[in-house]
């Protein structure tokens, strides 16, 4: 069995577009084609990607399972046409960032806009993924770095640390615990609590503290990221203890933060290919993101402070 590279045009547009119609629309061709080259390539695989009721198309679970095989070609094929149109305007500084969710909303935005304005002709991609997800990817060297805060297996790469600071309190507006300004795991008794998903690492460490310390927090929500877990805390639904990038992402924003009295310090991990180790575009990345992440800290810092 071998499948063209036209029928995983049509499949990708498919699953993208939601509709044969659609797609037939992007890849401008009609919508007999479309649906003659899908049954073919149904045949070909040996089952069905679609549950189809009238005009409407639901993926099976098996189609789901490919196209992300299928979408992480694409990506690929995006990234050379992007990089063939960047040497043909003598732009080929490049650089594909893979980071978790926390990162691409807390701090590399304003790594970007520093970088945009220091280097100009560099081509930044930034893709956000889960952490496993993100060192799978890692490991095929498709990116130049990394941005997660766990440990990775695979031998093939080289990393740096950033110390961004210590683990932050987050609570409503008017929480009765506002008027501290230092908490203590037995502040935390029966209060309810915002939650990480049982797999964070961080999860794990402050259950460990709270377990040390005989408290028994109120299960309020679980989540899986830090601006999900200020969004669950701003709408009222209990406090919690989260990264300090993301906290300070969200001084003024509807939340208060606090000091925590057990020191948890937080990582940045920076990981690298070795294969690209050499980078120069990674290279000063990385310098823009530790100048941005000592200065989030400072800021952090001085606003804690005046409470």
């Amino acid at each position: 069995m071998r499948l063209n590279q036209r029928q995983l045009e049509i499949f990708n547009a498919i699953m993208i577009n939601k509709s044969m119609t659609a797609a037939a629309a992007a890849l401008g061709t009609s919508q007999p084609t479309i649906s003659r080259e899908l049954r073919d390539m149904e045949l070909r695989i040996g089952f069905e990607l679609f549950v189809r009721f009238g005009k409407r198309l639901t993926p099976t679970n098996q189609a789901l399972l490919l196209h992300e095989v299928v979408r992480r070609s694409f990506v690929g094929m995006e990234e050379i046409s992007r990089a063939a149109s960047a040497i043909r305007t003598h732009n080929a500084a490049n650089c594909r960032v893979a980071t978790i969710p926390a990162y691409a909303e807390a701090i590399l935005p304003r790594v970007a806009q520093r970088l945009m304005k220091q280097r100009p002709a560099v081509h930044l991609s930034l893709h956000s993924l889960e952490e496993l997800s993100l060192q799978r990817e890692m490991a095929t060297t498709v990116f130049d770095l990394g941005l997660t805060e766990g440990r990775f297996e695979y031998q093939a790469v080289i990393s740096q640390r950033i110390e961004v600071g210590d683990l932050v309190c987050v609570l409503p507006i008017s929480h009765p615990l506002s008027p501290k300004r230092i908490l203590e795991p037995a502040d935390f008794d029966g209060v309810p609590f915002v939650y990480f998903s049982q797999g964070d690492p961080y999860r794990r460490k402050l259950d460990d503290i709270f377990f040390e310390a005989g408290v028994s927090r109120s299960y309020a929500v679980e989540t899986t990221t830090a601006a999900s877990v200020c969004s669950m805390v701003s709408a009222g639904l209990g406090v919690s203890i989260i990264n300090p990038l993301t906290a300070a992402n969200y001084l003024g924003k509807g939340v208060l933060l606090r000091r925590f009295s057990v020191a948890v310090p937080y990582t940045l991990a920076v990981w690298r290919p070795a294969r690209k180790s050499g980078s120069t575009v990674a290279e000063k990345f990385t310098s823009v993101l530790r100048e941005v992440a000592d200065e989030m800290r400072a800021t952090l810092r001085s606003a804690m402070d005046k409470g």
